[in-house]
């Protein structure tokens, strides 16, 4: 059917597959406005009259089901001879698509199994049995894995005829089989292959092997021929899952023997108890061991470079605990101090700084969290192995409860997660945070790049409050990196457009707005309690990192001043300082700068040269011609933008004026002559605010303020035909909330100059931003950021009024950006994978292939915009600088004992 055709209330709108029984086309339900998924059964099939009772036999068998893991029936329809189901349309990949990557992390293989066998149970209970289980017809959606496809369902009451093997149809390709045997041959049980009655101990063989199959990346039976396949079902056993794959939890592998066995009397008898096993695994109870990574098997050369980190880890930790038997009856001053370096190789993935990764060491002393490749992972200091945390993918700036069990980290909200196994658990909103701290009681106290002041949350969950507020008069403008000190105190960041009072200051919790300076300094200080009794203070001095005793209760600093490292990693923008300390005596820091640098990439990954020196890049556009790259290099005393020539890479500076704090965001028009840019040299009421200005590329001044606004905004994109500017602006900035941010269109000249009032593009309950529009002369389409799904996802809707928007990226993505001839679209992956996406337009109606990866570039992420695509097509990447890939981590025992050998800072 084509794209305009009508099925009674339903228009379809694309294909999205066909099979042996149907085809399956997107459709719009004209009356409630919805997407929807109609599987019709072919004219070709309509007179057969076994083949219409199938089609029947699936609407009554899915209409008996309500279950979250089961595809919705919403209609059936006759129309013109056509027969027709209306079903929810699932967004998502099948796991075979899944599979054809690789098998699956564990974590994912228990969660999706769960979910199967809560399903099969639901119409086991039903009396319905599946009969055709298989990865083809389970599709892993944002909501959890579907059950699909019941049309070889068999009802309680329907009598199962009696088959013959030679009845098998001849295929070269697991194919559903249109004689008496029904089912898919791979995924068969014994009792289906020999024509007997099928129950639902017959799913539960089935589900065995798609198990087994997400496990090891293999199937369970394998035959060169039908006849030798359906010999390995009758009488072989597969290989045991943990020979092919170690790591396989001993529990899991007995479930999946038990369903495999070839007596339906020896296997499960209930889809109930094996969803109650596979609860007990999820849950740790049989020591499930390590969760491997979810990193894709055909990036081997980062599986590399990561097991060559995790094996110098491995050995530095054992040197570690070999000296703390040795010294284990020392006094703690009498100790000596242990120094290690642990350099990942060249394109390591530690990440930290401005590259928004993060470490931190338990309270305790046992454990260490980092973040690598934008996912969280934690290493016991007395075990064998370092384990990703699923559900972290974009995780940055974790920090631990006080008891050591759970880690808080950022991510697009603030979440949780225990140690001890489930997932991710969302604590509250919050754009960019900047620095949390978990107090005794139970409380997070934290910052937000878009937030006012320090906020407090319950760790359960909630709504923030607002602990600490700014102070206008003294210029401050946020107030970033808490921690929390002994007697219900805390200490933490000031930065303020006044440098005179600027600097580490200490409150009370319970009197919050008496605050004590503690520090004068730019960079965030860390709180060290020592292992001899006495409290210290680290920081940051001229890139060196210093130590000084300090006392919590009077709130002063006492002694010499001591270097403990002449390398600190730091970022100038965020005033982060790379370090944690334990409460006994152990010290972990980064070493090394946080810049990063422009490069070109082209289509394939190959990098093919620097733009300019490394810098701090935060915010970049590149010119329409491709020539100059507006940027804003960012610190803390305020930053400015410069345009860069991609040519002979020397920069220029575009914005300075006294007093100015923050330009940023730069956004050019179409002929090149005119860029709009943030500014919030003017709205000093908005503490991390900006409105939008214009300026001519090649002019002088101040630029010219385009809206009077006391709200956030920042400008993403300029249509083609320069008559609208797309910005974003974040809500209640001004209070001490995080606000919401949603997508606005202002009506411009070509060289900036409004011509009519601003309106919503976009706005809903959930965060819109980073609109971009199509390149076309006249925009129709538009990409965009929303976290509706409960994590930041890539859309596509129609412009000049949003209408029916589809969904671009499957597991998650930022930075959407369109390829110059408007038939790709261009995104970043949770994981920092270059993702690639085809686009056809039949009329007023768009579709989309699946996302592709392109190249993984060692992206250089600070949740700005980490690309741009140049008019020839080649990429513009902020990268971590050639031959600074590996930022090396320093761990250092007993470190209060090196203050006494340390000489005094000067």
């Amino acid at each position: 059917m084509t794209p305009g055709t009508k099925l009674g209330p339903y228009e379809i709108l694309s294909s999205l597959g066909a099979g042996g029984m149907g085809e399956v086309y997107r459709a719009r339900d004209t009356r409630l406005d919805r997407i929807v998924a109609i599987k019709i059964l072919p004219d070709r099939f309509s007179d057969r009259s076994e083949l219409r009772e199938r089609f029947e036999r699936e609407a009554r068998t899915i209409a008996s089901l309500n279950h979250p893991h089961i595809c919705t029936l919403y209609d059936i329809g006759h129309q013109d001879g056509t027969d027709y189901l209306v079903m929810e349309c699932l967004e998502g990949d099948t796991l075979t698509e899944k599979l054809a990557k690789g098998p699956l992390p564990l974590d994912q293989v228990l969660r999706c199994a769960i979910e199967n066998s809560d399903a099969l149970d639901k119409a086991h209970r039903k009396g319905v049995t599946h009969r055709d289980l298989k990865p083809g017809n389970i599709m892993l959606t944002n909501s959890g894995a579907k059950l699909l496809d019941f049309g070889l369902a068999k009802l309680r009451k329907e009598a199962s005829p009696a088959a013959h093997l030679s009845q098998l149809p001849t295929a070269d390709q697991p194919i559903t089989a249109q004689g008496m045997i029904v089912g898919t041959l791979q995924y068969m049980a014994p009792e289906q292959l020999e024509g007997k009655e099928a129950d639902a101990r017959t799913d539960l063989f089935a589900f065995g092997t798609v198990v087994y199959e997400m496990v090891t990346g293999k199937k369970a039976f394998q035959g060169n021929s039908q006849a030798s396949l359906i010999g390995a079902i009758l009488h072989s056993d597969p290989q045991a899952m943990a020979s092919l794959r170690p790591i396989t939890p001993p529990a899991l592998d007995r479930v999946v023997k038990t369903c495999l066995a070839k007596d339906p009397e020896d296997r499960w008898q209930a889809a109930a108890d094996v969803a109650k096993e596979l609860k007990w695994i999820a849950e740790g109870g049989s020591h499930t061991g390590v969760v491997e990574a979810a990193i894709p098997r055909t990036n081997l050369r980062r599986r590399w470079w990561f097991a060559g980190a995790a094996a110098m880890l491995l050995a530095v930790l054992a040197v570690v605990g070999l000296w703390m038997m040795s010294h284990l009856h020392q006094p703690p001053d009498e100790m000596s101090v242990l120094r290690v370096s642990i350099n990942p190789p060249q394109g390591g993935l530690l990440s930290f700084g401005s590259n928004l990764g993060g470490l931190a060491i338990s309270p305790d002393g046992k454990t260490v969290a980092f973040v690598a490749s934008g996912t969280l992972w934690v290493r016991p200091l007395d075990g064998m192995d370092a384990r990703m945390l699923p559900g972290t993918e974009g995780a940055f700036y974790p920090f631990w409860s006080p008891d050591s069990k759970s880690l808080a980290f950022f991510s697009d909200k603030l979440r949780r997660i225990d140690l001890a196994g489930g997932p991710p658990v969302t604590i509250c909103d919050v754009d960019y945070g900047r620095g949390g701290a978990w107090t005794e009681d139970g409380q997070i106290i934290f910052a937000g790049i878009f937030t006012s002041g320090l906020l407090r949350v319950p760790a359960t969950g909630g709504s923030p409050a607002p602990l600490t507020t700014l102070d206008a008069s003294r210029g401050e403008q946020t107030h970033w990196w808490p921690q929390v000190l002994p007697g219900g105190r805390l200490l933490f960041l000031i930065r303020s457009d006044k440098p005179e009072n600027s600097g580490v200051f200490a409150i009370s919790l319970a009197k919050p707005n008496e605050k004590v300076r503690v520090l004068t300094t730019d960079i965030g200080a860390l709180y060290g309690p020592g292992n001899n009794g006495r409290n210290y203070l680290l920081w940051q001095r001229e890139g060196t990192l210093v130590a000084q005793e300090f006392d919590s209760r009077s709130l002063r600093l006492a002694g010499e001043l001591r270097t403990i490292s002449n390398r600190v990693a730091t970022d100038e923008f965020s005033g982060a300082l790379m370090a944690s300390a334990s409460n006994n005596g152990l010290l972990l820091y980064g070493s090394g700068n946080t810049m990063s640098q422009l490069s070109w990439f082209d289509r394939s990954g190959k990098r093919l040269g620097a733009v300019g020196e490394p810098g701090q890049y935060q915010t970049f556009r590149l010119s329409p011609d491709g020539r100059i790259v507006a940027f804003d290099r960012g610190r803390l005393s305020g930053s400015d933008l410069w345009l860069l020539d991609t040519q002979r890479g020397v920069a220029s500076r575009f914005t300075a004026r006294p007093g100015r704090r923050d330009n940023y965001w730069p956004v050019w028009s179409p002929d090149g002559r005119t860029i709009i840019f943030t500014s919030d040299e003017t709205n000093h009421r908005n503490a991390a605010g900006g409105t939008l200005y214009r300026k001519a590329a090649g002019g002088t001044g101040d630029g010219e303020r385009l809206i009077d606004s006391n709200l956030l905004q920042f400008p993403t994109d300029w249509s083609r035909d320069g008559r609208y500017l797309f910005y974003s602006e974040i809500t209640s900035v001004t209070a001490n909330t995080t606000g919401s941010t949603h997508i606005w269109v202002l009506p411009v000249t070509p060289d900036g100059k409004p011509t009519g009032i601003p309106r919503l593009y976009l706005r809903s309950q959930f965060d819109e931003i980073n609109g971009r529009f199509s390149p076309q002369p006249n925009p129709r389409w538009v990409v965009y950021e929303s976290d509706e799904s409960g994590r930041e996802e890539i859309y596509v809707d129609a412009f000049p009024e949003p209408r029916s928007k589809i969904r671009i990226s499957t597991d998650g993505g930022w930075d959407p950006e369109w390829s110059p001839d408007g038939r790709e679209l261009f995104y970043v992956s949770l994981d920092l994978k270059l993702m690639g996406v085809s686009l056809k337009t039949v009329g007023d109606v768009i579709g989309a292939s699946a996302p592709r990866e392109l190249f993984a570039p060692p992206i250089f992420f600070n949740g700005f915009s980490a690309y741009v695509v140049a008019p020839d097509g080649r990429f513009l990447i902020r990268t971590v600088p050639e031959g600074q890939a590996s930022q090396p981590l320093t761990l250092l025992s007993n470190w209060p004992a090196l203050l006494k050998q340390a000489p005094a800072a000067q």
